[in-house]
């Protein structure tokens, strides 16, 4: 088993080792994708070359040192160098590496607009107020012009050096809107616009190079013969600029939300496993689009927001609460400023019969399953109401209405039951006209309207409920306004505010039971109606207290108190 341990040991460590590299950087905070050459795999185009591809300019200077683009005779001593690209991408920094003697005067330039329109980034001359009429920074600090990298000296392998964010500006958060208009562009122009000429120097070598005085010549970018350029090693001076190496540091736009990089049509190989730099982000954080712009369709529940690149933060996407029913959601700022800045999405097109902002409840038409989750995709069952007994209040092709939640039908005069299936007590007829009421002091036969003696049911009829009745649209605030006609009933979820009659107040349950009742109950009142002789009342019973000689199990159930509107009042009156 000793012998064993050092193997394990590796073993361990090298599984560390791979979670290290399989771990994405993204994971818990901003991120960014690797920074690259963006001239590297795309077209440099410029006014005039000598003998060799412009493309040369990009090639890595450590694997290729001797090779080097060359322009021609250009007329006036003028030429271009555009680096065009296919969409926003952040530039950090660029640094040349002439072969020829750095230019005199020459402008870096940037466009936002592919090329409508150019912004000029830096200016290089050896006299900014003669060349520019723009003041120097080497004697006032962020000017536009320097004349830092203008000299003529070294003959060959000077540096010009060009950085987006210079060091005297402070710039925390790289995805903040200020950075990225310091950043961003879609072209590149370099203005190669007055060369200059080597000052006269005796010769070093057989080979006829020239050494300056004052510097020795970069043994990097020392002219050496190449297989891929057919050139001398000196430069001519019929060419008035050549450049070793153009480096265009930057990176693709992700805004804290990507850490690689795809071709625009989507294939390819990943930004970290080839050389060009490619532009479409491969986004997390639940964020979508090219540049990471937009949050995924799901995730629209608040603003979008940039990563913070300096607190790491990464502001993901949040997704939109609609039950398993919807595919996408958007974003409204009514409803965000309405739940004071903690929820704004509004889901699109819910399915499985449901509606509202959140999918959260049933079309018209259709009721809640008591027996199914919200997220169910059979939380929502089809209204069924018995076409004698209710009313048909829909005339677009709905089939019946009833209360999205307690599936409560719209019932004729005199009829009764969830689905409007039956004469009240008291009433008798049941037919397309409803239920007519009886002509009798207590009840009579449902069906012929013969008058029936009986008190069996007297105290089930009677039976007290304690409390007062909800104004339930305070328990359902997003349940569609539909009132019952004046007509049918006097209903308790729509007329609590026009209450003529007070009711006794009893103090505690005990109290009630003291009170020689026949049915003691403690239940939620889910709806109350007046049918004129008898009231209807759907409670769903949670606890018994008392019962009579009928039995009266817990669940819902459809009580048969006195009518209230008999005696004057306006609203449900249960308490004795």
């Amino acid at each position: 088993m000793t012998r064993l341990r050092p193997r394990v040991r590796v073993a361990v460590l090298f599984l560390g080792f791979l979670h290290g590299v399989t771990a994405s950087r993204c994971a818990g905070r901003a991120c960014s994708p690797a920074v690259g050459n963006l001239a590297s795999g795309r077209t440099l185009h410029t006014q005039t070359s000598c003998c060799s591809n412009s493309s040369l300019m990009a090639d890595d200077p450590f694997l290729h040192p001797g090779t080097w683009w060359e322009s021609g005779a250009a007329a006036a001593g003028e030429d271009e160098i555009r680096l065009d690209l296919e969409d926003r991408f952040c530039l950090t920094h660029v640094v040349m590496v002439f072969r020829s003697p750095r230019p005199a005067a020459m402008t870096l330039e940037r466009s936002w607009d592919f090329g409508r329109t150019w912004e000029m980034l830096k200016a290089f001359a050896e006299n900014c107020s003669s060349a520019f009429g723009l003041p120097d920074d080497v004697s006032q600090q962020e000017a536009l012009c320097t004349s830092r990298y203008s000299r003529s000296i070294p003959c060959t392998g000077g540096e010009v050096i060009f950085r987006s964010i210079s060091q005297g500006r402070r710039m925390d958060d790289p995805y903040s809107p200020e950075a990225l208009s310091i950043l961003t562009l879609t072209n590149l122009r370099i203005r190669l616009l007055r060369p200059h000429r080597c000052p006269a120097a005796p010769l070093s070598s057989s080979r006829g190079q020239r050494n300056t005085p004052h510097q020795a010549p970069n043994p990097r970018f020392s002219p050496r013969a190449s297989r891929r350029s057919p050139h001398n090693s000196t430069h001519t001076d019929s060419s008035p600029y050549a450049i070793f190496s153009l480096l265009a540091r930057g990176t693709c736009l992700c805004h804290g939300h990507a850490e690689q990089c795809l071709p625009q049509g989507g294939q390819g190989r990943l930004q970290s496993g080839g050389v060009q730099v490619h532009g479409r982000c491969v986004c997390t954080h639940h964020t979508a689009g090219v540049h990471c712009e937009t949050c995924a369709p799901l995730y629209n529940d608040r603003p979008w927001r940039a990563g913070n690149g300096s607190s790491g933060e990464p502001n993901p996407c949040q997704k939109c609460e609609c039950h398993g029913h919807a595919q996408s959601c958007h974003f409204s700022q009514r409803v965000w400023s309405s739940t004071g800045g903690t929820s704004g999405g509004v889901c699109d097109r819910c399915q499985h019969y449901t509606a509202g902002r959140r999918c959260q409840r049933c079309r018209p038409g259709y009721r809640r399953s008591p027996a199914r989750p919200l997220d169910s995709p059979q939380a929502c069952t089809r209204c069924w109401c018995d076409p004698v007994g209710s009313v048909p209040v829909r005339t677009d092709g709905e089939a019946a209405w009833c209360h999205p939640r307690s599936g409560q039908c719209h019932c004729k005069p005199g009829v009764g039951g969830t689905s409007c299936s039956h004469c009240l007590p008291g009433h008798w007829g049941f037919g397309l006209d409803g239920c007519r009421p009886c002509a009798c002091p207590l009840t009579c036969d449902s069906a012929t309207g013969h008058c029936l003696q009986s008190e069996t049911n007297r105290e089930f009829y009677d039976i007290p409920l304690g409390g007062k009745i909800p104004d339930l649209t305070h328990f359902h605030p997003h349940e569609e306004n539909t009132s019952w006609s004046n007509e049918l009933s006097i209903s308790a979820l729509y007329y609590t505010g026009k209450c003529s009659c007070k009711e006794r107040k009893v103090k505690s349950v005990s109290d009630l039971c003291r009170i020689k009742h026949s049915y003691v109950i403690k239940a939620r009142v889910l709806s109350a109606q007046d049918k004129g002789t008898h009231a209807v009342v759907q409670v769903k019973v949670r606890k018994v207290l008392r019962s009579g000689l009928k039995l009266l199990s817990q669940g819902t159930h459809s009580l048969y108190p006195l009518s209230w509107t008999s005696r004057g009042c306006t609203c449900p009156v249960l308490n004795p």
